[in-house]
């Protein structure tokens, strides 16, 4: 699929902070910059490119939806409701889907004002999804906080299926700390599925700030406390915390660590298809025809 030439970015200040909001990209956010305790801003996001945007083969930095689900669906094969709904895979996880279809497509913005602003999206159903969804992206920026507030409503007529959250690219020294709550992994196989779910061991917690191991790496954790906090390049701290809807995360870093990616999300990887066999505390939702899920994730320097 050819690269989209962009519309103009929406930039948010508030007392030195800054976040750059590109629609026409799948609703993302490009940079983000906060205002410390002591007076100094920081640039907390791995920066996406502006000018151009590939929906397919997209780059990797900034903030995008992840909606109407999170990550894979194995084979392409959602089973739900005693049906089996076939999914066009995606090019780069065959033979699997990845990350729904909100952050491929064009938002619009509803609501802009110095330091707020709320994206639309209005997605028909195709064959990435066979449900028609709307949502919405609210920004509210302070000098020291980003508040992002997401809304997926079902539009159709069927029950549908519903997963959400937020994808960041975090500036990342591979000696930064991290610390966060969480009660369950779910190992990611070599196709970056989850095994079976089990209780963390010792040295997979991070209730005390610690390194990650070394190299590229992913975990899905289960039975997440809502709160994360990390270390960023520059000295400073950030948190992230998130609605209680958001119980699962993703910590993901790459074998070349340009970037640490830790994904608040409704639920684990390939949540549904689990959920239809049984297996429990997978996070996902069913909403009924206009019905919808909400929550709030903010983004803080410390």
């Amino acid at each position: 699929m050819p690269e989209v030439p962009m519309n103009p970015v929406i930039t948010l200040n508030a007392g030195g902070a800054c976040a750059r909001l590109v629609p026409h990209a799948g609703g993302r956010v490009s940079a983000l910059r906060l205002v410390g305790g002591n007076g100094e801003a920081v640039d907390v996001l791995h920066p996406y490119p502006e000018d151009f945007f590939d929906p397919i083969h997209w780059a990797k930095g900034g903030i995008y939806p992840l909606m109407p689900y999170s990550n894979r669906i194995a084979n392409a094969l959602l089973h739900v409701n005693d049906e089996t709904h076939v999914l066009r895979p995606h090019p780069n996880a065959m033979p699997h889907t990845l990350h729904g279809n909100a952050h491929a497509q064009s938002w619009q913005a509803t609501q802009q004002g110095p330091d707020t602003a709320t994206l639309a999206l209005d997605s028909p159903a195709g064959p990435a999804w066979p449900w028609h969804y709307t949502a919405s992206l609210r920004f509210e920026l302070t000098p020291s906080q980003l508040r992002v507030g997401l809304t997926l409503c079902n539009a159709d007529q069927r029950t549908m299926p519903a997963g959400m959250g937020l994808h960041p690219y975090f500036r990342h020294d591979p000696a930064a700390r991290l610390t966060y709550g969480a009660t369950t992994l779910w190992p990611a196989t070599q196709d970056y599925l989850p095994g079976a779910p089990r209780a963390l061991l010792a040295n997979e917690q991070y209730e005390t700030p610690r390194c990650l191991p070394d190299g590229g790496m992913t975990d899905y954790v289960g039975g997440w406390d809502g709160t994360a906090i990390v270390d960023l390049p520059q000295g400073s701290q950030l948190s992230m915390r998130a609605d209680p809807v958001f119980g699962h995360l993703v910590v993901h870093r790459p074998d070349t660590p340009l970037y640490l990616c830790l994904e608040p999300v409704s639920h684990v990887a390939d949540g549904f298809n689990l959920a239809t066999h049984g297996v429990a505390n997978t996070g996902t939702h069913l909403l009924e025809p206009g019905d919808s899920m909400n929550g709030e994730i903010r983004f803080n320097l410390a």
